[in-house]
């Protein structure tokens, strides 16, 4: 089925392997040629209906069942009337690129010769032929190693015609399907139709942002009844709306969880207070801050509702005597001797934990802090960006960024915790295996203080329901926040002191059964940071 790839319901992610294993499986069951059919069918069926207008189309294909794809796509958009051409690519003539076709691919070609359609060989050296879209077919998730040369050269055609809309096949070409990095150079998609299921590099890693606007197709090739083994899955609205508390008629404060944040060392006391108001507007009945600033106020004058206690008064307090509730450690903390000491007594503690910042830098030079973490029986989240990951990996940021999914899954396995990998794409790894890629946000959430605002929001909602998953929804409400704004107001304005008031916004919207977007409410004080 041919659906768009929306922040509103989870999808499943299949990396190349697996894709490649289901393929197979499928071919065994199916008539020859019935997946590449179907595939070809499906990227028709989108020009047709993404880009009504477009009348001359070119189809770039390579000599590959990447190329195959393009190919039935050519046949269709010709049999519909549409003025098609197909520019073999990546072979010294059209005899070596048909020649090197596979079966599949080779299969596509006489179905394309037999329509009729227009075809002819694309040197590298040779202009890209004019067209109303370009149909991206040079590659797919085939590649293996850098781009050649000559299709780098293609490639860089492709892109620098950036008036022309650009559909990629199955996965933008040079792009690495599963970890989101280009190698070096990658087209630039406008719309990308990934084929079979949906692959994690389309959705997080530097480079993801090449597949511009993502659909998908199954092809039909498995029973959904018969879940195969996926990477993880999308994080979409229908898995946010379950984890999200429920707000009892005969609510009271001490029920709705309490949450404790120490951090705001000195000259760094607004990164605590940010994620206290955080968690003040986002489920918790109490939040107590404890600043690490011995010169720190005693009442924060923009959110009256904060209780501020002495750290060892705040890390004193029974878990019995707050009721349920969750800890955060970390925005703003420092990382002299006494933040260290403070945190060793803060992961003794018997509530869940969500460490952040400063407190990662900590853990990350004290190895005996990180092998406490492990052995914690309550739930811990990390919130790194990727320089803190590579802090706790001991790698470069790079080797981070250039595959985002397994260095979530190592550092949750590492430290027994779920993580919560921040960036394009964030990426949520829990210890047990499982993990998710959030489609929600944009380059708004980049400014100081927003990963204050989401540890506040993780913490509120664990301790609001009393269940770690309620981090997924922290993670997809601060994206939507930021969505939001965007469409409603524009590509500036937002700080983090407004964060969290269009995070509430957004769980309004999310919460409704019918999907309709409310208004916001008037900013309050604590949100404005007066």
């Amino acid at each position: 089925m041919l659906r768009p790839c929306t922040r509103d319901r989870s999808l499943p992610l299949f990396d190349s392997a697996e894709l490649r294993r289901l393929e197979a499986d499928a071919a065994r069951r199916l008539p020859p040629h019935t997946l590449m059919a179907r595939a070809g069918a499906a990227v028709a069926r989108l020009v047709r209906a993404r880009f009504p207008h477009a009348r001359r189309v070119v189809v770039l294909a390579g000599p590959g069942n990447n190329g195959g794809d393009g190919l039935i796509a050519a046949r269709e958009l010709h049999r519909a009337g549409l003025d098609v051409v197909v520019a073999a690519c990546g072979a010294d003539s059209l005899a070596g690129w048909s020649a090197r076709l596979p079966p599949d691919a080779a299969w596509a070609w006489s179905e394309a010769l037999a329509a009729g359609v227009p075809a002819d060989w694309l040197p590298a050296v040779v202009a890209l032929p004019a067209g109303d879209l370009y149909i991206d077919a040079l590659l797919g998730i085939g590649l293996s190693g850098p781009v050649r040369a000559d299709t780098a050269a293609l490639i860089d055609q492709i892109n620098a015609r950036s008036t022309i809309p650009v559909l990629g096949v199955d996965c933008p070409s040079g792009l690495d399907a599963d970890r989101g990095t280009a190698s070096p150079i990658a087209v630039r998609a406008t719309v990308t139709l990934s084929l079979l299921g949906l692959k994690p590099g389309l959705c997080t890693g530097p480079d993801a942002g090449a597949c511009g606007e993502l659909w998908v197709d199954d092809l039909d090739a498995f029973d959904d009844d018969a879940a195969p083994v996926t990477a993880g899955r999308t994080l979409g609205a229908d898995i946010v709306r379950a984890q999200l508390p429920d707000l009892a008629h005969a609510a009271h404060k001490g029920r709705r969880g309490d949450v404790r944040i120490v951090g705001g060392a000195a000259g760094m006391g607004g990164a605590a207070l940010l994620a206290a108001r955080s968690a003040a507007m986002l489920g918790a009945g109490r939040v107590f801050v404890g600043l690490l600033d011995p010169q720190a106020p005693t009442i924060d004058h923009g959110a009256a509702e904060l209780m501020l206690r002495p750290v060892q008064a705040l890390l004193a307090m029974p878990a019995a005597g707050v009721g349920r509730g969750a800890l955060a450690f970390g925005p703003g903390a420092g990382t002299d001797s006494a933040t260290c000491q403070w945190l060793a007594q803060t992961i003794d503690q018997p509530l869940p934990l969500v460490l952040d910042a400063d407190g990662l830098n900590v853990v990350a030079q004290h190895a005996g802090l990180m092998a406490a973490l492990a052995r914690r029986d309550a739930p811990t989240v990390l919130t790194p960006h990727p320089l803190e990951a590579a802090r706790l990996l001991d790698r470069a940021p790079g080797e981070i960024q250039a595959d985002r999914p397994a260095a979530a899954r190592e550092l949750a396995q590492r430290c027994n915790a779920w993580v919560v990998l921040k960036g394009a794409g964030t990426v949520v790894a829990a210890p047990s295996g499982p993990m998710w890629i959030n489609p929600t946000g944009n380059g708004l959430l980049a400014t100081a203080g927003s990963g204050d605002v989401l540890t506040g929001a993780i913490a509120a909602l664990i301790a609001a329901t009393g269940r770690v998953e309620a981090a997924l929804a922290a993670v997809w409400l601060h994206g939507a926040a930021a969505d939001r704004h965007l469409a409603e107001t524009g590509p500036a304005g937002l700080t983090a002191s407004a964060l969290a008031h269009w995070m509430a916004a957004s769980w309004a919207e999310v919460a409704d059964p019918a999907g309709r977007k409310r208004a916001l409410p008037p900013l309050q004080p604590s949100a404005a940071g007066r």
